[in-house]
């Protein structure tokens, strides 16, 4: 599922091949997919314009046009953006096509409806009216110390509220408690400066591992937890079994010997 890592190379590949060729038409496959506008707002919006700038925040894309209009794409659990050449099959699943004057088409996929658009004229603006918090690559170590820190539930719900620190989904959360060897049940009240620093680093660390190896289009490495969630599989440190825990509705996967409770 796309998280910041994924949306990440979204974007880059965004950059290199969606700026500054003029839109010739807009296709929305379903009404639905589009929040707090109608198709003929968006089309209006983006048609016979061109895409100036692409920026990523959290696990949002915005793409700004140079009239000013910003294409807002969240891309939910199977969201997906691809370039396709002219002339190319079309292929299944997409939500948005957008075609260009050249030839070229991008098309956003999703296998089921669980992503979705929206226009707007600014995109702190958005991120403000919206309560995103700051993106997991940009924030502090102070101030996650202050969110992350205050957080009464578990780390694992703290690391995924958005609201709190933007980017971080299900399986990212697992390998950044993995890193920092942390129960995913402990709470952020519990944790000491030295774990919430060391918390933020491992935070960094994955995320920065990700992105580079992901745009270079290469797999998490073999050694990451992110690679064995399953309930019973190898912990890919100690090699004991990993647990699978329900975790304010999401599944935590964990190695209970090398991740230990905040207090302990």
């Amino acid at each position: 599922m796309p998280e910041l890592p994924e949306v990440d190379v979204f974007r880059r590949d965004f950059a290199a091949r969606g700026l500054g060729v003029a839109i010739a038409y807009v296709r929305l496959e379903d009404p639905d997919f589009l929040h707090g506008a109608s198709p003929a707002e968006l089309r209006a919006a983006l048609e016979q314009d061109r895409f100036a700038s692409v920026t990523r925040h959290g696990k949002i894309l915005f793409a700004e046009t140079s009239r000013g209009a910003v294409l807002v794409m969240h891309f939910g659990m199977t969201g997906e953006l691809r370039f396709l050449p002219s002339g190319e099959t079309l292929p299944a699943g997409i939500c948005l096509l957008v075609n260009f004057t050249d030839g070229r088409r991008l098309a956003v996929l999703t296998t089921r409806k669980l992503g979705w658009f929206e226009l707007t004229e600014g995109v702190q603006a958005y991120l403000r009216a919206h309560r995103v918090g700051p993106d997991a690559q940009q924030i502090s170590a102070r101030e996650f110390s202050d969110r992350i820190g205050a957080a009464r539930g578990s780390l694992k719900s703290a690391l995924m509220d958005q609201s709190k620190v933007a980017g971080i989904g299900n399986v990212y959360s697992d390998e950044i408690l993995f890193r920092a060897g942390l129960s995913p049940r402990s709470k952020g009240r519990d944790l000491g400066a030295d774990q919430l620093n060391g918390l933020h680093r491992a935070m960094r660390s994955v995320l920065k591992e990700a992105i580079l190896r992901l745009s270079g289009g290469r797999d998490l490495p073999g050694d990451w937890l992110a690679r064995h969630r399953q309930e019973g599989a190898a912990c890919p440190r100690c090699g004991g079994p990993l647990r699978r825990q329900a975790i304010s509705g999401r599944s935590a996967y964990f190695c209970p010997h090398c991740q230990k409770p905040a207090a302990a």
